[in-house]
């Protein structure tokens, strides 16, 4: 069979502000699971490794911060697949008013 063809884009997988819930989804053609090979995802996230989704509450941050990773599609025959993605936590206010 085939190997596990990604169908999500590589690179940025959003910005999210900081404590925000976070839910994506990553998806690989024939993959039957996912992990992570390197990198590391904002505090508080997990991956479900069946799914591909990517979710939890943003947690630990103190700057904005851009975390990189990469993930593994897998197939039931074992072939894999890698790619690189990232998250955005951003904890600057935006539009934020000035008080003098």
């Amino acid at each position: 069979s085939d190997a596990p063809a990604w169908t999500t884009a590589a690179g940025s997988l959003g910005s999210f502000s900081g404590g925000d819930t976070i839910s994506v989804t990553v998806a690989a053609t024939n993959a039957t699971s996912f992990s992570k090979i390197s990198g590391t995802f904002p505090g508080g996230l997990s991956l479900n490794t069946s799914s591909g989704v990517i979710s939890g509450t943003e947690s630990g941050a103190t700057a904005d911060t851009t975390y990189s990773f990469t993930l593994r599609a897998t197939d039931a025959q074992g072939q894999t697949a890698d790619r690189a993605f990232s998250i955005t936590i951003n904890l600057t206010a935006n539009n934020s008013g000035q008080f003098n």
